[in-house]
C-alpha cells in the first residue's frame, strides 16, 4: 500500500502542476484573443473614418480653408456616426494644430464624452504624427494595470487630417492576470489539501489495517491478546473481532472441559475393566476358598491367586500414579552407560533363555545426562521388555549411546518395523495389540521420559523397530554427535 499512496502522491503533485500550466495558458490565449478582436475594430474603424474624412474633403472646395472650429464640428458628426458601429472604441481626426472632431458614441457611463483621453493623449499624437510621416497604418499597444490600449492611425494624401481611434480592453494585464493566479494558486492549493486530506486518511486506514493484522497474526499464537480499539470504522472491525475472540476462547474452554470430561470418561472405562478382572479374579477364589475352609479342606493355590491379583492391581496403580505429577522426582547429572548396565542385569537371565543377544554400543564416550536413575531404568526396562516380547526366541537387540544436541539412548530389535496403524496409536493409553497386554507400558514409559525433561519417540526412519529415550544434557557438558545412521 505504501507505493500506492507514493504513486497517488506523485500522481495528484503532476495534475495540479498540469492544471497551472493549462490554465495560465489559457488565460493568456484570452488575453491574445481580446487584444486581436480590439485591434481588428480599431483598424476597421481607423480605415472608415479616414474614407469619410476623404469624401468630406472632395465634396467641400473650400475644406482647406474652413476654420478649425467648422471642421471640428463637421468631422465630429462624421466620426459620431462612424463610430457608433464600434462599441467601446472612441476616436476623431488629428492635425498638427490639434484634435479634431473626437467622439465616443458608446460610451457607457451616463454623461456624454466629449474631450479627448489626457492619459493617452501623447501616444495618440506619437502615433497619428508617424502614420502623418509614413501615410500608413500605424498601430501601438499600451498595458497598464489591470487593462490595455489599443490605439489605431492612418494618415490620408488627399486630406489636410490624421484619423485615429482607440479601444480600451479591461480585466487583464499584469495585475488582473496576477489576480487570476491568485485564483489559481487557491484552486491548485484546494486541490493540494484534498490530496493531502485523502494521504492522510489513507496512511492511517494502511496503519490501522496494518495493526489488524498484526493482531490477527499475534491471536494465532495468543489468544488472550487483544487488538486496539480505535474510532471510526476500523475500531469497530476491531471491537468486532475481539468480541468474536472472546467467544472463541469461551467454546474452547468449553471443548477442552468436554474433552477432559471424555478423556476422563475413557479413562475411568479403562481402568474399570483391568480392575474388573484381578477383582473377579479374587472374589471367585475368595468363594472357593471359603467353602474349602468350611469343609476343612483350604487349597494354598487359592490363596496364592488371590496375592497374585492383589499384585497385578498394586501394579496397575502404580503405574498410573506416573501421570500424578506431584510425584517426587530427583534429576541428577550422571553418566548413561552405568544405568543402562544395571537395567541389563534385570533381564539378562530372561534375554539368555530366548537366546537373544544384547549388544551396547557407546558412540559418544563418557556421555551424561541429567536424569532420574529410578525413571530412566523403568522407561528402558520398558523398551527392552516389549523387545524380548516381540522377539520370541533368537534375534538381536542394539543399543545405542550418543549426544545430539542431547543425549540419546536408541533401542533397536531386529523385528520389522512397526506400520502406520500401529504408529498411530503406540503412545496410547491402554490400547494393546498384545493378548494380555494392558496398554500402559509405552505411555507411562514417554510420561517418565517428559517429566525428566526429555522424550520418547519411534524412529520412523529405521528398517526395524526403533525407539529413541532423549534425555537433557547439563550445561557443562554439550557434545556433538556422531552420524549414526543404519
Amino acid at each position: 500500500m505504501q507505493w500506492q499512496l507514493g504513486l497517488t502522491c506523485v500522481t495528484g503533485v503532476l495534475i495540479a502542476a498540469l492544471s497551472w500550466f493549462l490554465i495560465s495558458d489559457a488565460v493568456r490565449g484570452a488575453e491574445s484573443v481580446l487584444l486581436a478582436d480590439a485591434s481588428r475594430a480599431v483598424a476597421a474603424a481607423v480605415d472608415e473614418l479616414t474614407g469619410q474624412s476623404s469624401e468630406r474633403a472632395a465634396i467641400e472646395s473650400d475644406w482647406a480653408a474652413l476654420a478649425p472650429e467648422l471642421k471640428d464640428v463637421s468631422l465630429r458628426g462624421v466620426s459620431n456616426a462612424v463610430l457608433r458601429s464600434y462599441p467601446g472604441v472612441e476616436g476623431g481626426y488629428w492635425t498638427p494644430t490639434g484634435f479634431l472632431g473626437y467622439s465616443f458614441p458608446t460610451h457607457v457611463n451616463p454623461d456624454r464624452k466629449t474631450d479627448v483621453p489626457s492619459a493617452e493623449s501623447a501616444e495618440i499624437v506619437a502615433a497619428a504624427q508617424e502614420a502623418d510621416r509614413t501615410r500608413r497604418y500605424t498601430e501601438r499597444v499600451l498595458r497598464g494595470a489591470g487593462e490595455a490600449v489599443v490605439i489605431g492611425a492612418r494618415g490620408d494624401r488627399n486630406a489636410t487630417t490624421v484619423a485615429w481611434a482607440m479601444k480600451r480592453v479591461t480585466g487583464f494585464g499584469a495585475s488582473a492576470l496576477q489576480e487570476r493566479r491568485w485564483w489559481l494558486v487557491g484552486l491548485v492549493s484546494t486541490a493540494l489539501l484534498s490530496l493531502l486530506a485523502s494521504l492522510v486518511t489513507a496512511v492511517g486506514l494502511a496503519r490501522g489495517v496494518a495493526r489488524i493484522k498484526g493482531g490477527l497474526a499475534r491471536l494465532e499464537h495468543d489468544f488472550q491478546h487483544q487488538i486496539p480499539e480505535t474510532s471510526g470504522e476500523l475500531g469497530d472491525i476491531a471491537r468486532s473481532i475481539n468480541r468474536m475472540v472472546a467467544i472463541r476462547r469461551t467454546l474452547e474452554a468449553e471443548l477442552r472441559r468436554e474433552d477432559r470430561l471424555r478423556a476422563m470418561g475413557r479413562l475411568v472405562s479403562a481402568v474399570a475393566h483391568e480392575v474388573r478382572n484381578p477383582l473377579n479374579g479374587i472374589k471367585l477364589a475368595s468363594q472357593l476358598l471359603k467353602r474349602q475352609i468350611a469343609t476343612g479342606q483350604p487349597d494354598p493355590n487359592q490363596a496364592d491367586l488371590i496375592v497374585e491379583e492383589v499384585d497385578r492391581l498394586e501394579s496397575l496403580v502404580r503405574e498410573l500414579l506416573v501421570f500424578d505429577r506431584n510425584q517426587p522426582l530427583k534429576l541428577e547429572p550422571q553418566p548413561i552407560r552405568p544405568a543402562v548396565d544395571r537395567a541389563l542385569k534385570l533381564i539378562a537371565a530372561q534375554a539368555t533363555r530366548q537366546g537373544i543377544e544384547i549388544t551396547v554400543s557407546e558412540l559418544t564416550p563418557y556421555i551424561s545426562a541429567l536424569f532420574d536413575s529410578a525413571h530412566f531404568r523403568q522407561v528402558l526396562l520398558n523398551l527392552l521388555l516389549n523387545s524380548l516380547e516381540s522377539l520370541g526366541t533368537g534375534g538381536w537387540v542394539c543399543i545405542e549411546i550418543y549426544a545430539n544436541g542431547q543425549a540419546e539412548v536408541r533401542v533397536t530389535d531386529s523385528g520389522a518395523a512397526l506400520g502406520p496403524e500401529q504408529r498411530d496409536h503406540l503412545f496410547e493409553m491402554f490400547h494393546s495389540d498384545k493378548p494380555n497386554g494392558v496398554g500402559l507400558g509405552l505411555a507411562v514409559s514417554r510420561e517418565l521420559a517428559r517429566r525428566m525433561g526429555g522424550d520418547l519417540i519411534y524412529d520412523t526412519e529405521q528398517t526395524h523397530a526403533s525407539f529413541l529415550i532423549r534425555l537433557p544434557v547439563p550445561s557443562h557438558a554439550r557434545q556433538t554427535s556422531p552420524d549414526c545412521r543404519r
